[in-house]
């Protein structure tokens, strides 16, 4: 099994061999230090009706798109 992880500041993806909501790491990337949203967390931000998301989402990182949209309700985490 092999999960992957998305970075909040570049997108660049890594996968690790075990599946939960976010990870914290130094991106090779962009050398960031920050979170890494879950593959499915990232997939659940696209798919939100644009009339729905706040000002300034563009310009959001990842991580800021998914507490944001938490926070308005526009998704819900559900336990497995």
């Amino acid at each position: 099994m092999s999960e992957t992880y998305v970075c909040s500041n570049c997108q660049t993806t890594v996968t690790r061999p075990f599946q939960i909501r976010s990870i914290i790491r130094t991106c090779d990337e962009c050398g960031q230090n920050g979170r890494f949203l879950h593959r499915s967390l990232v997939d659940s931000l696209e798919s939100l009706p644009a009339e729905e998301l706040p000002d300034g989402w563009e310009s959001m990182r990842l991580d800021e798109r998914f507490e944001a949209a938490l926070k308005q309700g526009l998704i819900q985490l559900t336990r497995s």
